[in-house]
């Protein structure tokens, strides 16, 4: 199935070793007896905790913001570094003071366990300076390090870096025909991505044969959100699969950070994975589908595919 390459799952028209078909079979049983991993309990605490900083932030609840941070926490911003708790929140403090009506929106991208009471955990910070509706919003990425003390997640480290905001001008230069062939199976994989209403949209279309001879289809969506700083992409399968998420590009490669449901035959009921597509020049990237989840549970990374342009 296509969404081997593009929305991160199994397919039948490739190679597919046993010890992952195992591993799918588990994450389905699991999935029907509703447990979940400690892994998988830890990730969702610190979403929550994120959501929840966010809302402390936003009712200008200070007691709660300092309850995020550990007492020897840092913090970098702006150029400036901030150590320990107190500090921290005078800092927050300040900058609410000066613009009483902002507004903040913190979107998780990733969490990776590092131990028990460890995990870094990186995404997107929104800003915008009051309430009004034509308030400009500032995008940054914020990287931390969260630690578990007394069954709190708290923040014992966070940088924070604003970043320009994304433009569908950014993926202009995958306009045009594109071909893969994997080596392990032989599949061939066809793509071929137009701008279209009025540039607003970059629209993608992926095909390759199943095993069985019928061809499975793959629309992909991408639109600059002009409200929140990113780029949304919405992928479509022939075979029911689907997912969304927005596009990142952190200065080497364009990160699409997916959620979704899976095609018929594959067990669960959401579906992750961060996919990774590296330029090399003008005609060529690398596509890499990583950290994929099933119902909170982690299934291997897929072999790197590279695309080349067809002139």
């Amino acid at each position: 199935m296509f969404h081997s390459c593009w929305l991160g799952w199994v397919s039948p028209c490739l190679v597919v070793a046993v010890s992952l078909q195992a591993g799918m079979q588990a994450v389905g049983q699991e999935a029907k007896t509703g447990k979940s991993t400690p892994e998988a309990s830890a990730i969702a605490e610190i979403r929550q905790a994120d959501e929840q900083y966010a809302k402390a932030r936003a009712a200008r609840d200070f007691k709660l913001l300092a309850n995020q941070w550990t007492a020897e926490a840092e913090l970098t911003e702006g150029g400036k570094k901030f150590a320990g708790r107190e500090a921290i929140v005078a800092y927050i403090r300040q900058l609410v003071q000066t613009h009483p009506t902002s507004q903040m929106r913190v979107e998780t991208d990733q969490v990776r366990m590092l131990g028990d009471t460890l995990a870094r955990v990186s995404g997107t910070i929104r800003m915008r300076e009051s309430e009004s509706a034509r308030a400009s919003w500032f995008t940054s990425r914020f990287e931390s390090l969260r630690v578990k003390e007394e069954g709190v997640w708290r923040i014992a480290s966070s940088t924070v870096e604003q970043v320009a905001d994304a433009s569908i001008e950014d993926l202009a230069w995958l306009a045009g025909a594109w071909r893969t062939t994997d080596k392990t199976s032989g599949q061939v994989i066809e793509a071929s991505f137009e701008k279209v209403q009025g540039g607003k949209l970059l629209l993608g279309r992926m095909s390759t044969q199943g095993k069985d001879g019928k061809t499975i289809e793959v629309l992909q969506v991408l639109q600059a959100d002009r409200r929140d700083g990113v780029i949304r992409c919405w992928l479509f399968e022939s075979t029911g699969g689907r997912a969304q998420g927005k596009v990142e590009h952190d200065g080497a490669n364009f990160n699409y950070d997916l959620t979704g449901v899976p095609p018929a035959g594959i067990p669960g009921e959401r579906v992750e994975s961060v996919q990774v597509m590296t330029p090399a020049g003008a005609d060529s990237f690398t596509w890499h589908v990583i950290e994929r989840m099933v119902d909170g549970v982690r299934i291997p990374d897929q072999k790197p595919l590279i695309f080349r342009r067809v002139r």
